[in-house]
């Protein structure tokens, strides 16, 4: 049959999932993003109104933000 051309059914193995440049791709995003709100995360911590709590609400007036640690 090999004359032919022509393949026997399950002849040849079954290869597994395997990481492609898309696999890699998006583990780099994913890292990226996680980077971007630690980031993001620590700066409304620094100008937060209460001490250290960036989900705090501003004030209306933005010229009565409080930088900590300076």
């Amino acid at each position: 049959m090999a004359d032919y051309g022509m393949q026997m059914p399950g002849g040849r193995g079954h290869r597994g999932p395997t990481a492609n440049v898309y696999t890699a791709l998006s583990f780099v995003s994913v890292v990226a993003l996680i980077a971007t709100c630690a980031v993001v995360y620590m700066a409304a911590a620094r100008v937060s109104p209460e001490s250290g709590n960036p989900l705090a609400l501003q004030d209306a007036d933005p010229s009565k933000v409080r930088v900590s640690g300076r």
